[in-house]
């Protein structure tokens, strides 16, 4: 019950920050339209371009925004009197950090939800190939530990640094989800690079999301699958100690 009160405060303090909004499903909607259009307006020169394979790319890029705005919350709330006088409740430090993490996640569904829907809409415009149903939902499901990972980092960033140094540090990891996932590189095609990229959370997270939307969970996903769910639990379970290290501080 404590909890559950706690994740509602959480969600209305979320909805106040129309930025959030703006970043957390209209940027990605943004990027998913214009990469759809340049493959469109150069013949399909591009095929990860395509608006099936782009769209769960983008679904997995938009968690890096999760992690940007919940090491915002978390992070303003420990350096205000509001969680000063939340630490003397009999709340634990699980609670805490679920009752962040759960209006994150909310987020982080929403976001996949909202791009699968606009995904679908440019196919039906443009007579592309879209996923079907149950590869949509596969995707939602299957995309879970990667969601849970990214909010788990905004937690830990935001225990552990202010609220002026926390969306810099967090927003390393919206470079790492551009810069080595994949989502708009061809990194099979790097060698080494690609096999380094496949030891990180970013590109694994992206092959898991193609591999659901196009109901093919055959060669390649299950390793990258256990990668990300690996990389989620190991980072909730470090999100436990750091939010305890930034109560203390």
């Amino acid at each position: 019950m404590r909890t559950l009160i706690f994740v509602k405060r959480n969600v209305k303090e979320l909805l106040r920050e129309p930025l959030s909004f703006v970043f957390c499903i209209g940027f990605p909607a943004v990027m998913l339209l214009i990469f759809v259009l340049i493959n469109r307006y150069t013949g399909g020169a591009t095929p990860m371009f395509d608006v099936a394979v782009m769209t769960p790319s983008i679904c997995v890029f938009s968690y890096t925004f999760t992690t940007l705005f919940t090491a915002l919350l978390v992070s303003k709330d420990r350096t205000s009197s509001f969680l000063s006088r939340l630490y003397v409740s009999p709340m634990n430090v699980s609670e805490f950090v679920l009752g962040y993490a759960l209006p994150s996640m909310m987020i982080a569904i929403c976001q996949t939800v909202l791009c699968l829907l606009l995904g679908f809409v440019i196919a039906l415009c443009t007579g592309a190939e879209y996923m079907t149903f149950g590869g949509a939902v596969l995707c939602v499901v299957l995309n879970l530990p990667a969601m849970l990972l990214f909010v788990a980092c905004g937690i830990i960033f935001g225990s552990l640094f202010s609220d002026k140094s926390a969306p810099g540090i967090a927003s390393i990891m919206i470079s790492g989800g551009g810069m080595l996932s994949g989502a708009w590189m061809p990194l099979e095609t790097m060698g080494d690079f690609a096999t380094f990229c496949r030891c990180l959370p970013f590109y694994p997270s992206v092959i898991v999301a193609r591999a659901a939307t196009a109901l093919d969970l055959g060669d390649g996903f299950l390793t990258a699958f256990l990668t990300v769910v690996a990389y989620a639990a190991v980072i909730c379970l470090l999100a436990l100690p750091a939010f305890k290290k930034g109560k203390q501080k």
